[in-house]
């Protein structure tokens, strides 16, 4: 029952899986439907029911809703102040938890627009989730908002919980570390837009674990 707004390239809510849809925006102006494959994925890390595999590919809170605001297009990309507008609604609608798996390249120190907004959020009373990048292993190269001060920023680690090669690394620019916290994100299996399920790589796959298991706390 807790709210897990997922802030991607939308969900396919006809996968058997992901029928726990309740609602739904889209920010890029192709529909809500997922036609990039990633939001469904990561929708489903968090909240999948695992009906199509026989409970095997559940999700971590396969009990939560979720609310599709898709603020990234069929090729993965978007504007920040989409995401922006993206977080805004997420926090009018009455989410308890905000999962974004996605990361704008700039210097990072925090205060970039989307940072702030995501920090407002947390501010407001919600927990922000968001994935800390795929450029590791090199420092200094989380992403936006994942260099936000108040947010969860989630980095990947393998079945082993060794570091994933490609984990964005801290610290910020101003010095923060980040990320806050490691989660499985290579070769996770979870849904795949269409029917059927897909394996993935990324700290785009760490932040929904992430997220799950805030919810599950919340409940």
């Amino acid at each position: 029952g807790v709210v897990v707004a997922v802030l991607d390239t939308g969900i396919d809510n006809e996968h058997q899986d992901l029928h726990n849809v309740i609602k739904e925006i889209d920010f890029t102006g192709e529909g809500t439907d997922d036609l990039n494959g990633h939001g469904t994925h990561v929708a489903s890390i968090v909240a999948g029911s695992g009906f199509l595999s026989g409970g095997l590919n559940k999700g971590v809170a396969p009990e939560a809703s979720l609310m599709d605001v898709k603020v990234l297009d069929r090729l993965g990309q978007g504007k920040l102040s989409d995401t922006i507008a993206g977080i805004q609604y997420a926090v009018v609608n009455d989410a308890k938890v905000i999962s974004m798996s996605l990361g704008a390249v700039i210097p990072c120190n925090g205060l970039d627009a989307t940072s702030l907004a995501a920090n407002a959020a947390v501010r407001q009373g919600l927990h922000v989730i968001v994935a800390g990048g795929n450029l590791g292993p090199l420092p200094g190269t989380i992403t936006s908002p994942g260099c936000a001060a108040e947010v969860i920023t989630v980095g990947a680690v393998d079945r082993l919980d060794n570091m994933a090669a490609f984990s964005s690394r801290g610290p910020t620019l101003d010095g923060r570390i980040k990320p806050d916290i490691v989660a499985p994100g290579v070769l996770i299996i979870a849904a795949q837009e269409g029917g059927s399920y897909t394996a993935k790589s990324g700290t785009s796959m760490a932040a929904p674990h992430v997220s799950g298991v805030v919810a599950l706390i919340l409940s």
